[in-house]
């Protein structure tokens, strides 16, 4: 067995251990993670050498499927984990009398507003006139020097705020291919991080922790709709 096949497999038990965990009650897997073995077995598929399914198929014992392949993570025991998250009341889900707002401004920029629910949730929890340390203000805690990048001046008006801010995730959408979750790690700790780590998630705490929070106020808002 080649050490790329072995890295393989390792990879892909130590997704479903998590998972499995997960089944049984013992912990919630972060999108964070989730993410990042999708990114992960996306990455080995590419690079995989052109001799790697004739191997992995003679191992597996099927005949007519990558050893691999039957490591990959279930996809409806992923979705039941994410159906436990969303169903957890971890959060005020009202929108503070934003929603038409919100929702206009997301339709212009053809952004979801759930996302940008999820998004102000995670920043604000929707307070207009909250400020934080390091400057970012109101409802999407956007920094004046972002809001003049997409052409907005007044932060503190909830109108122009909203716009700010989705005009900004609409940008990191577009860079990042429409990957929420780098787009919204990217709201946090800015695009350049998120390149400069191959486009992945950078191993900070706070933005590890900001994108598992939107993920899943996300997640409850879509299923409001």
């Amino acid at each position: 067995m080649t050490a790329f096949s072995l890295h393989r497999i390792l990879n892909g038990l130590r997704v479903r251990f998590v998972l499995v965990t997960v089944a049984a009650g013992l912990a919630v897997v972060p999108v964070v993670q989730e993410h990042e073995a999708r990114m992960a077995y996306a990455r080995a598929d590419a690079q995989r050498p052109a001799h790697a399914v004739k191997v992995n198929k003679k191992r597996s014992g099927t005949g007519s499927a990558p050893l691999a392949a039957s490591l990959r993570p279930d996809p409806a025991l992923l979705e039941m984990v994410k159906n436990q998250a969303a169903e957890r009341p971890s959060f005020d889900r009202k929108a503070g009398g934003f929603d038409e707002l919100i929702a206009a401004v997301a339709r212009e920029h053809e952004v979801s507003p759930a996302l940008v629910k999820a998004v102000i949730q995670a920043e604000s929890r929707f307070n207009p006139r909250a400020v934080s340390s390091n400057g970012a203000i109101g409802l999407m805690q956007i920094l004046p020097s972002t809001a003049r990048s997409v052409g907005v001046r007044n932060l503190s008006r909830p109108e122009d705020n909203v716009v700010a801010g989705v005009r900004y995730l609409k940008t990191l959408l577009d860079q990042f291919g429409d990957d929420e979750v780098l787009a919204v790690a990217a709201y946090n700790c800015g695009p350049d991080l998120i390149r400069r780590y191959g486009n992945s998630i950078p191993p900070i705490t706070e933005t590890r922790s900001f994108v598992n929070k939107v993920m899943e106020y996300y997640q409850s808002y879509v299923k409001e709709t």
